[in-house]
């Protein structure tokens, strides 16, 4: 749980093997929150990918997929709101990525982030026949959701999510609910929902700002949180909520699955719906075309915007961390926080995460909690917790094998 000088880190270059599509540009709705919105130069690009831009990009993905004898390679359609791009687009996508794991015997998986309004029938067909997994934008109950969540007019969009949500849950359907973080209130009344609605897997997302904002303090929810997945899974694992998950990996000494846990490089990539292709579409939060670059999917493979500078410099920035990371003992564990938290106007991303003191409590207190849960097994069967296997215990001293008394 402790962590070398992160200059020291090696970190093997790698193709990108996850691709995030914009299939729309535009939403349906109105989120006071949303990051998309924040850079006006998505208001450059077509509103929809159109079927010209569509067959480039399943060109380039058959080739990157062969070319590096990928296993698997997860795409995320997402937007605006992807729903916009129509169920026929979302079937040709599908079927034709199909055909391309058939030829070249790569996985691919599809995943849609959608705010839920467009689903009907039609959509739980498409996404059971095609296996399409879905993460819907559901920010708990009603008066937390529709604070921020509201259509064009000003009106809630609470009760049309809740009843798409529970048509995903009564089908054969992979579904997750994401929300927001609104520290306003306690954690309790999220978790509550979303067992109400037999939703048994969400995240509940750090709200996005940079260093050069002031949110609300998030640490106390967290925490409150993290509780109440413990008690949830106390018996038997029954929940599921994401950042708690990639907390406690971390914080064991592997890899968290999602970019914003953990020191590791992020190496996302975004194909617009002209085919642009661009670094990781959050980073928007920090200006007007921040994520922009000049490569696109006519004139380059997928691969090749890890030689784009703008792309290359984002990558650097999320393992090169600031000192006040470096020599912290979270280091590992933490990775700086999510690499768009760290934005200032004065030093870019050359700072703690806006959340720094936030991370750190939450992280002391699970590492905390989790010494008190676990344990390991000596070789006699006897538990010990595993505070006590920590360095210069006389349990390590035990387990290790025996050599030369040194001098």
């Amino acid at each position: 749980m402790s962590a070398d000088d992160s200059d020291s880190a090696a970190f093997q270059d790698q193709p990108i093997t996850q691709l995030l599509v914009k299939v729309a540009t535009r939403c349906n709705i109105d989120c006071s929150y949303c990051y998309w919105f924040r850079d006006a130069s998505v208001y450059d690009k077509p509103k929809l990918m159109s079927s010209h831009v569509l067959h480039q990009l399943l060109q380039r993905i058959e080739q990157h997929v062969a070319r590096y004898s990928l296993v698997d390679f997860p795409i995320v359609l997402h937007g605006g709101e992807p729903l916009l791009w129509g169920v026929e687009n979302f079937h040709r996508f599908a079927e034709a990525c199909e055909g391309i794991a058939s030829r070249t015997g790569c996985e691919i998986p599809i995943a849609v982030t959608t705010n839920g309004l467009l689903i009907d029938d039609e959509w739980l067909d498409c996404f059971e026949a095609r296996n399409i997994s879905v993460a819907i934008s559901l920010d708990g109950p009603e008066h937390i959701h529709d604070i921020h969540r509201r259509t064009f007019q000003g009106t809630g969009t609470h009760a049309a999510v809740e009843r798409a949500a529970r048509m995903l849950v009564s089908r054969d359907i992979g579904v997750m609910a994401l929300a927001v973080c609104n520290p306003a209130y306690p954690p309790a009344q999220y978790a509550e929902f979303f067992a109400k609605c037999g939703i048994s897997s969400y995240d509940i997302m750090i709200p996005d700002a940079t260093v050069d904002e002031k949110p609300a303090s998030i640490a106390s929810f967290y925490n409150g949180l993290f509780d109440l997945w413990l008690a949830a899974n106390r018996s038997a694992p029954t929940t599921s909520i994401r950042i708690v998950s990639d907390m406690i990996t971390a914080l064991l000494g592997n890899n968290s699955p999602t970019e914003g846990v953990g020191h590791k490089p992020v190496e996302l990539c975004t194909v617009m719906t002209d085919g642009t292709v661009e670094a990781h579409d959050v980073l928007r939060i920090a200006g007007d075309g921040f994520t922009q670059t000049r490569f696109n999917i006519f004139d380059h493979a997928i691969d090749d915007v890890r030689n784009e500078s703008r792309w290359k410099a984002a990558r650097d920035a999320s393992i090169h961390l600031c000192e006040k990371c470096r020599a912290c003992k979270f280091m590992n564990a933490c990775g700086g926080g999510y690499l768009p938290h760290r934005f200032s106007k004065e030093n870019g991303y050359d700072n703690p995460s806006v959340y720094c003191d936030d991370l750190y409590s939450m992280f002391e207190n699970m590492q905390s909690v989790l010494e008190s849960h676990l344990y390991v097994s000596k070789p006699s069967g006897e538990r010990i917790n595993v505070r006590d296997t920590l360095p210069g215990t006389e349990l390590e001293r035990e387990l290790m094998p025996s050599g030369p008394t040194p001098p």
